[in-house]
């Protein structure tokens, strides 16, 4: 009999040397490793692990397997990443033991205006108009990173990396689930017009799960990438990606230039403890890293100050309202202070300190929620922002996790903003709305780490993450799609598999708790959490409970080996070997 892992493989494997007979997705018992395996991979879609596996399998590096899930994914999972969107990585080199994290985000063109709402003119614009189309669409940094970290890490040729996607492309790939339901909403082909052509049937209705699709436009872009550069994916002097995004309400204003001079950021990771291990996570303008690791910190300090709790445990109300004012209290400070920190100077280094965070930690107290959260007392002279979350979708981003038989490692999460971006296509690609994550324009006397200005990365809740243990070698990698509950999801998952010993499959499948929406408390329905409700409202919550899709994948070290899962919540699977 074939092992769980062992069947997911073949099922891949056959869907990728031939999809012309439709093919239904893998059930939720098929999604994870649970046996200890030397190589492993995570990703949102079968096909996607596939292609990843088979390049560490053809000797190629984290990396190279990243690029090849990546360009699978911007074809399977069009709604959540792609070429035409954003990228952050973290890569952990087992041979120098060295850390390294790489920023690829969407950036705002050379020319802006003073918010996506205000127009050329000076006019205001209703968000709804802006939220899509060419003007919301930021300059794409995923080729451009993957391109540095492949310069650096990567061992195959490069135009290896696209055949998976390219034979996908041409020769078809089954309907996902999880797209399907998307594309099922009211409205959905008239609201994605440049998708009918692939994605609908002639009636106007999302082809059918399992179904075949193509898409032969993309298999020319991988082409023309695989051969002549990341440089090349929009045609000459990038003529395609221009007339592209000049669709839509407003036109964008990004010009040739700002696509030939985007270039991606390496950065200095963020760690700081968990019990006995050290959590690595991307700086800004990622808040998701200031986030989870002020969180895993208070719930530290509370354990210590309250040690007759129940400790870590999502099943008891008294520990999740302390997990849920530790969440308030983070929010409040990322808001204030996280941007792009080649704009803002962002303190992460006292939003971090021990000292700090324990004195943040106090001031949560058992029986009731703190009235009112402010930011902490960093810097005095700030004023406070206006508290206005960026607009972000959970059906969007999608999570990579890569580790190699050397040990080397990578988490990648990448995004198109909103599901399917822009709604815009541009040589196959779906091109991605960053700009709606940057806030509007400030009021006087407000900070604005996050307010959009010429060259900008908007802040991001993606938060690639890599944990170590005592003795500095990768235990835990991973991260999640989800748009602002992104944070809520990977400190939950990190709580339970490093607090609790879960494996991922378990971690993975817990009800979900966020505070990610300013002045309410969410609890993901039809499961356990969701009992708890009641006694939260008793301590002066607002609950909401809702579906909470996440979009997890994490790895994990048992032994000489790695388990692992994907979120049984969404198409994708674990594999190795």
């Amino acid at each position: 009999m074939f092992s769980k892992y062992r069947f997911v493989f073949a099922f891949a494997s056959l869907v990728l040397a031939s999809c012309v007979t439709p093919v239904a997705p893998p059930g939720p018992e098929l999604r994870y490793i649970s046996k200890p395996l030397k190589s492993a991979v995570t990703t949102a879609h079968p096909l996607a692990s596939t292609a990843a596996l088979r390049i560490l399998n053809a000797g190629g590096a984290p990396i190279d397997a990243a690029i090849a899930a990546q360009m699978v994914l911007g074809l399977v999972e069009a709604q959540s990443s792609g070429i035409g969107g954003g990228s952050l990585i973290l890569h952990f080199d087992a041979s120098t033991k060295k850390l390294e994290s790489f920023d690829g985000l969407a950036a705002a063109p050379s020319r802006v205006t003073n918010a996506l709402t205000i127009d050329t003119d000076g006019s205001t614009i209703n968000s709804d108009l802006v939220q899509r189309g060419g003007r919301s669409a930021g300059v794409p940094g995923t080729l451009s990173v993957l391109k540095q970290v492949h310069a650096r890490h990567g061992k195959l040729p490069w135009a290896k990396l696209f055949e998976p996607a390219i034979e996908l492309a041409e020769s078809g790939y089954p309907m996902a689930a999880y797209m399907h339901g998307i594309l099922s909403l009211p409205n959905a082909a008239a609201d994605h017009p440049e998708l009918v052509s692939y994605l609908f049937t002639a009636d106007g209705k999302p082809k059918a799960i399992g179904s075949t699709v193509k898409n032969p436009a993309y298999a020319t872009t991988m082409r023309r990438i695989a051969t002549n550069g990341h440089e090349q994916a929009w045609g000459k002097d990038q003529a395609d990606f221009i007339t592209a995004v000049q669709r839509g309400n407003r036109p964008s204003l990004i010009t040739p230039n700002d696509l030939t001079n985007y270039q991606p950021q390496a950065r200095d990771p963020l760690c700081a403890p968990f019990l006995t291990y050290s959590v690595c996570m991307m700086a800004p303008p990622s808040f998701g890293g200031v986030v989870v690791l002020q969180m895993l910190q208070i719930l530290e300090h509370r354990s210590v100050l309250n040690p007759t709790a129940k400790k870590f445990n999502f099943d008891d109300a008294e520990f999740v309202h302390t997990y849920v004012e530790s969440g308030r209290l983070a929010q409040a400070d990322r808001l204030q202070y996280v941007g792009d920190p080649g704009f803002t100077r962002v303190p992460t280094d006292v939003l971090l300190a021990r000292d700090y965070l324990q004195e943040r930690a106090r001031s949560i107290t058992p029986a009731r929620m703190i009235p009112e959260v402010t930011p902490g007392n960093v810097e005095k002279k700030v004023a406070l922002q206006e508290l206005a979350p960026e607009v972000q979708s959970a059906d969007a981003t999608s999570q990579i996790a890569i580790v190699d038989k050397q040990g080397n490692t990578l988490s990648m999460t990448t995004t198109n903003n909103l599901n399917f971006g822009s709604r815009i296509v541009a040589n196959g690609a779906i091109v991605n709305n960053a700009l709606t994550n940057f806030t509007g324009v400030p009021r006087a006397g407000q900070a604005a780490p996050n307010r959009m200005q010429a060259g900008k990365r908007p802040v991001t809740s993606m938060a690639p993450t890599i944990v170590f243990d005592r003795a500095g070698y990768p235990v835990a990698v991973g991260g999640s799609a989800g748009g602002g509950q992104i944070v809520d999801y990977i400190a939950q998952t990190l709580v339970e598999m490093l607090a609790n010993g879960r494996t991922p499959s378990e971690a993975l499948a817990k009800g979900h708790v966020s505070t990610a929406i300013r002045g309410k408390v969410q609890l993901e329905k039809d499961t356990p959490v969701a009992s708890l409700a009641e006694a939260l409202r008793a301590k002066g919550h607002v609950v909401d409970v809702v579906a909470m899709p996440s979009g997890l994948g994490f790895l994990f070290r048992q032994g000489d080996g790695w388990i692992g899962a994907a979120d049984p919540r969404r198409d994708g699977v674990a594999v190795g070997n």
